[in-house]
């Protein structure tokens, strides 16, 4: 992990093309949990093609901001749009209403989650934990799905592995098997929850080099981490969250050249920890 001044900023990516409406949209954004207001007055953009880290202390509301976005955790103010669907209501006579559960489940699969810790069926092998979904959720042929899974596994340097079960593989790669799973869905945006905090730390390179990787294919990223290094090399924007709120959004060169607080300073030279 690095801090404010230890590695210089990698060069900013080329603009995406303007015009284009963003993929993903959220506006006022809260949610309350037990009498706590977890989120308040989230407002976030997002251009196809853009990797977006999000930072911040531990209990800022990153994670469930992420959650919110694929509607595991239903949010109670504001909305959420991708591309221009409402994501986990409907709109009805001026008030929004839960949308049907088989509408959440599509508008799920337009979006591909990567959880801290891995999921895998540990009953199945690689390629039975890829092609579960493109085969049992989105009605692909066995064949297509296989051969996506091995396109997927092909992506993240796991070819070798598809027949291993997943007790059989290391931290690392088990993680890099679930980045394989949420790519063989074909999703629109990725969501990556602080992707290598169950990992050893010397398998957390392996996962992220994937990652940068993705990045820099212009894979749609929504990236929670405490990882500093990777999103100042890997991210557009950088997103600082405190206390429920956005704190800062900005270009990832200037967020880390010139922190626009002393707050997000301290942060920074603290490596992502205070």
């Amino acid at each position: 992990m690095s801090g404010a001044g230890a590695t210089p900023a990698a060069p900013e990516k080329t603009a995406r093309p303007g015009g284009e409406p963003p993929i993903l949209r959220i506006a006022g954004l809260g949610k309350s949990l037990g009498g706590r207001q977890i989120l308040s007055g989230i407002d976030l953009e997002m251009a196809r093609g853009e990797t977006v880290a999000i930072v911040g202390p531990s209990g800022a509301g990153k994670t469930t901001l992420l959650r919110c976005v694929n509607f595991l955790t239903p949010y109670d103010e504001g909305r959420i749009y991708l591309g221009d669907e409402l994501i986990g209501y409907r709109e009805s006579g001026g008030q929004l209403r839960p949308a049907h559960d088989a509408v959440v489940a599509r508008q799920r699969r337009r979006t591909g989650m990567v959880f801290q810790r891995f999921a895998l069926f540990p009953h199945r092998n690689v390629l039975g934990n890829l092609i579960e979904g493109p085969v049992y959720v989105l009605g692909l042929p066995r064949e297509a799905a296989e051969a996506r899974a091995r396109e997927a596994l092909r992506e993240v340097g796991l070819e070798g592995k598809i027949d291993a079960f997943p007790d059989e593989l290391s931290g690392g790669q088990q993680q890099r098997v679930g980045i394989a799973r949420a790519l063989c869905m074909q999703p629109e945006i990725l969501l990556f929850d602080e992707a290598t905090s169950a990992l050893d730390p010397e398998l957390v390179g392996e996962v992220l080099a994937v990652m940068r990787r993705l990045s820099e294919e212009r894979r749609t990223m929504l990236v929670v981490t405490h990882e500093l290094k990777f999103a100042r090399e890997a991210a557009d924007r950088m997103v600082f969250m405190e206390n429920g709120r956005v704190v800062a959004d900005l270009p990832t060169r200037t967020f880390f050249e010139a922190p626009p607080t002393p707050r997000i300073e301290a942060f920074l030279r603290a490596g992502g920890h205070s």
